[in-house]
């Protein structure tokens, strides 16, 4: 018997074990796909020689071919396939034929950057090629900035620093002169509101490259997606080459699927926690990926106090670079048995020979799902992916339909690249960085109305070398990547400010009575002072935890598309929202030990959104048959939006939505609407689909067991009525009548 099965009988001895192992799939180990074609420069054959590289793979070779043609190109392959060497061999080679050539290498995150330099440093070491490179973010001393920026061939760094210092680019002269490759890795990291500032930065990085007369090809390196053309299209404003078929080998993989609703009286977090105990004691290196950093800390502190040897380690974005570079450390050299991370963990950083991947909770995608589960058996070893979903709609329909993930056909990123309060931030930000001559600013999208407004707000003005930011304060500090602008909170305890967030997130996660954690430690929220943006903590051992509920009211602004259907009419257009923050649940292992009331004032914003007017005859019907209507079109509305994230690449709290029996037309409406000031294309990208979402949703609520409606079909845990009135039954009519 092997080691992963001899894993599995010993779960299934647990006293926690009451046969929550609902499928058992076997992944058969794959051979590689080499290339027929060997053709690299004396020093990369060195290094590769002495790494015991003997071919290269299919899509390696055809990804270098596509660089040294000058093509902008797409790497959309598996985790560990082998991409990175893929994108540094043409870059190297083209180094060492042209010795003043530069390379901009961005990452999400610090510690993938560190990864890639030392990834460079030792193919330097091994090869002797003649090259510089270094990492220039926020945590580089500055007497060696200088020096990067005048002496080096490749920058490594990530979006954050980038933001900064293109307002010095004429330090970066020499650099920006020479560039020819820009290098995008983990790419489906940059989505959302993310990925939609992103967008807008790599087009101001364009703008100054025009300014000093050069022209860079982009290499993106991606997980698999739906659409990596469009997606790269919109990222870079560019048109790209894809290489998606993968030629690296795989050792065999089982994934596990685990119903944790066979045992209702513990919840998900504490039957991750026993699955994550058992998998180290038996000496089984394992990383657990939750889907928050709230669930991350939570069961890791609960798996310390049981531990019988190693420490469990919580890892997330947020830590101390020292923190995270020494957990990394010691999980690629087998001191660590157990890490629970954010998706944090899920990018290519080089971790070592992991045996089991919990995966608690969907991570949003089918794409990240796969990432997750790519971090094992990296060196060919089997190894064991364990899925377990919370209580949620989407996650259930996973559950039972697991072909959603196993036939790995995946969802659509999505970014925006006309969201007015993104563009106008990024357009004070080039103002700043140079004059700007036209109205069209970045890829001929039309920033004319938004620069007139600017100008009459003073923030921007006219000169005779074009027009230039007025502001007092420099743009690049106010805009921040992650947010679509606005109001920030900060969190603080007594003079301590611990972190920084939006305001939306603040009703959600720092409202007064909830409780924040932060780096293993929680925290009571006492006062939230929108006007100060100050929200005030306390350090305080607590055991459970709190989830926000809101109300939602939709007002239409503009229709930009309408299709028409048998029984409805779909829109897809600009509405006026309204979210009111009415209360908050306190829970404790899953269960709801109170609803206490909040009083915050509404948040109001203009946003994208999707909605079907339904015609009056499907109301006669469901009435004729002794259903809840108001129930039906509720129960619809949260089963859709569960479903959302299949189709495209979002969290769940990326949406809002809300149903009226009778609006202000006189029609029964159902909104789904992006959760952020100007939306961010993921009610663009449902318009488009909205049929197989139709399809699908049905399906869903059809083939759940349950009579009248449960959390894994029509209930929503962030209802702020409580899933009242919920009719399941009449949801079921009115989606089979849409057909």
């Amino acid at each position: 018997m092997d080691k992963i099965k001899k894993l599995i009988n010993k779960i299934k001895s647990e006293n926690y074990y009451k046969g929550q192992i609902t499928k058992i799939i076997e992944f058969n180990s794959k051979n590689p796909d080499f290339s027929d074609n060997f053709n690299v420069i004396p020093e990369i054959k060195k290094y590769l020689d002495e790494v015991n590289i003997k071919n290269l793979f299919s899509h390696q070779y055809q990804t270098i071919s596509k660089i040294k043609n000058g093509k902008n190109v797409i790497i959309s392959t598996p985790t560990a396939s082998g991409k990175t060497l893929a994108f540094n061999i043409p870059v190297l080679e083209e180094i060492k034929k042209n010795y003043e050539t530069t390379a901009l290498f961005i990452y999400p995150s610090k510690a993938l950057a560190n990864d890639q330099l030392n990834t460079l440093l030792n193919i330097k070491k091994i090869s002797s090629l003649d090259f510089t490179a270094g990492i220039y973010d926020g945590d580089t001393p500055s007497d060696k900035k200088k020096t990067l920026r005048e002496n080096t061939n490749i920058i490594i760094s990530n979006p954050y620093e980038l933001h900064q210092i293109l307002p010095f680019h004429f330090k970066f002269k020499k650099f920006f002169k020479n560039l020819k490759f820009i290098v995008l890795d983990e790419a489906h990291r940059y989505r959302g509101i993310f990925g939609s500032n992103i967008a807008m930065l790599i087009r101001r990085l364009k703008r100054i490259l025009k300014f000093y007369g050069s022209k860079a090809q982009f290499i993106v390196s991606t997980a698999s997606l739906a659409n990596p053309e469009e997606f790269c299209l919109k990222l870079t404003g560019e048109n790209f080459e894809l290489i998606d078929k993968s030629g690296s080998p795989s050792g065999k993989k089982y994934l596990i699927l685990w119903d944790s609703s066979l045992l209702p009286e513990k919840s998900v977090f504490t039957q991750t926690k026993d699955l994550l105990l058992t998998s180290t004691n038996a000496n089984f290196q394992t990383l657990c990926f939750t889907t928050s950093r709230k669930s991350a800390e939570l069961i890791s502190i609960w798996a310390n106090k049981e531990i019988k040897n190693n420490k469990i380690f919580s890892y997330r974005a947020g830590y101390p670079p020292e923190t995270r570079r020494d957990i990394e450390k010691k999980l690629k050299n087998g001191e660590i048995k157990g890490v629970v991370s954010t998706n944090a963990l899920e990018l290519g950083i080089d971790i070592g020979q992991l045996d089991v991947i919990i995966i608690s909770g969907y991570p949003g995608s089918i794409s990240s799902f796969w990432q997750q589960a790519g971090r094992a058996g990296r060196k060919m070893q089997d190894s064991v992916i364990f899925y377990i979903p919370y209580e949620d709609a989407l996650e259930k329909y996973l559950l039972k339909n697991h072909e959603i993930l196993t036939d790995m056909k995946f969802e659509n990123a999505v970014i925006s690249i006309d969201n007015p309060n993104i563009l106008t931030g990024h357009i004070l930000c080039a103002a700043s960085e140079l004059p700007i001559s036209e109205k069209e600013l970045f890829d001929n999208d039309n920033t004319t109305t938004i620069i007139n407004l600017l100008i009459n707000k003073g923030l921007l003005t006219s000169t005779p070398k074009g027009i230039i930011y007025a502001g007092s304060v420099r743009p690049q500090e106010i805009v921040s990547l992650d947010n679509i602008g606005g109001k920030n909170i900060k969190i603080k305890v007594e003079n301590k400010i611990l972190e920084e967030i939006c305001l939306n997130r603040a009703f959600r996660e720092a409202h007064p009575g909830a409780v924040y954690l932060h780096q293993g430690q929680t925290y009571l929220i006492e006062k939230l002072n929108i006007e100060e943006g100050v929200a005030y903590a306390k350090k305080e051992n607590i055991d459970f935890y709190t989830e926000a509920l809101k109300d939602e009211n939709v007002k239409i602004i503009d229709i930009i598309k309408t299709k028409n259907f048998n029984n409805f009419k779909l829109y897809l257009g600009k509405v006026a929202v309204t979210e009111i923050y009415k209360g908050y649940k306190i829970k404790k292992s899953g269960h709801v030990i109170s609803n206490e009331i909040l009083n915050l004032p509404p948040l109001d914003f203009t946003s994208e959104s999707v909605w079907m007017e339904l015609d009056d005859s499907i109301n006669d019907k469901i009435k004729k048959l002794c259903l809840d209507f108001n129930g039906a079109i509720h129960a619809t509305e949260h089963a859709m939006i569960a479903l959302a994230p299949v189709f495209a690449m979002c969290e769940p709290n990326d949406l809002g939505g809300v149903s009226y029996p009778i609006y202000k037309n006189g029609k029964s409406v159902i909104f789904i609407y992006d959760a952020y000031e100007g939306g961010i294309g993921i009610c663009s990208k449902l318009f488009e689909v909205f049929t197989l979402l139709k399809e699908k949703t049905l399906t869903m609520i059809k083939t759940c067991e349950c009579e009248n409606g449960c959390p894994y079909c029509v209930y929503s845990s962030k209802c702020g009525n409580n899933n009242n009135p919920i009719d399941k039954n009449g949801a079921i009519t009115l989606l089979m009548d849409l057909f």
